[in-house]
């Protein structure tokens, strides 16, 4: 069953999270830490059906 609320909320935060990485707030590296962080607490079903 898709959590609807969780794929909203790792859509946000990975928008977020490249706009920071753009911006300079964030290294490459960086972004992809937090990237698999994010996967780890909203556990979206789109990034585990890939």
């Amino acid at each position: 069953m898709i959590n609807v609320k969780n794929e909203l909320q790792y859509l946000l935060v990975i928008k977020l999270l490249e706009d920071m990485t753009c911006a300079g707030f964030l290294t490459d590296g960086e972004l992809v830490i937090a990237k698999r962080l994010a996967i780890e607490k909203y556990r979206p079903a789109t990034v585990w059906e890939k």
